[in-house]
């Protein structure tokens, strides 16, 4: 492993853990073994180095697109679903960390957010085509849907391990999302 890459990683494990403050470039250097000027020399600035390190985090976090031409609604959505989910459960740390820092370092929150906006972009393009495909009703707003499936994803995947007592698995309860989703669109499938 390159540097480079060595020092984002190192950062994204300690923003996730200490936050915008506690991470410092010298705590960074020594859990990386290198020195800080090292650390200046590959990004310039402790600002540059977290942003860069979380954008790698985000876009880890970014499940595949879904297919270009819509086939089955429910499987490929829960597929996607599930990935996502994974993604988001993994790193829930780093996104707690993020959503912590925002109001005091909003420049982090496009670089944070980036990657989710663009499977935002995705779902929207995928029920799109699938509208077009006579799959789901004329009516209802694609993007409202996609909002509520992506804010039941991420509200799921990172406050099931601090809520206790969810009646549902989150397998179960991803199931239950698509679902509800693809009824509030009239997709032939659901009724």
């Amino acid at each position: 492993m390159s540097t480079k890459n060595a020092l984002l990683e190192v950062t994204a494990r300690l923003f996730a853990e200490y936050g915008w403050r506690g991470t410092t470039t010298r705590r960074i250097a020594e859990a990386a073994g290198v020195n800080e000027v090292t650390l200046f020399r590959h990004f310039g600035s402790k600002a540059v180095l977290l942003a860069e390190a979380i954008h790698c985090q985000a876009e880890a976090d970014s499940p595949p697109p879904l297919p270009a031409v819509p086939t089955d609604l429910r499987s490929e959505l829960t597929g996607w679903a599930t990935n996502h989910h994974r993604r988001m459960r993994e790193h829930r740390s780093m996104i707690r960390t993020c959503l912590a820092e925002f109001e005091e370092h909003p420049e982090i929150a496009p670089v944070a957010a980036g990657p989710a906006m663009e499977s935002m972009a995705d779902v929207v393009r995928y029920l799109t085509a699938a509208r077009e495909r006579g799959m789901i009703a004329e009516t209802g707003s694609l993007e409202a849907a996609t909002v509520m499936l992506m804010n039941a994803l991420f509200m799921d995947a990172i406050t099931r391990d601090v809520l206790p007592g969810c009646p549902v698995s989150d397998h179960d309860a991803i199931d239950l999302f698509v679902d509800l989703i693809l009824r509030a669109l009239g997709a032939a499938e659901a009724t």
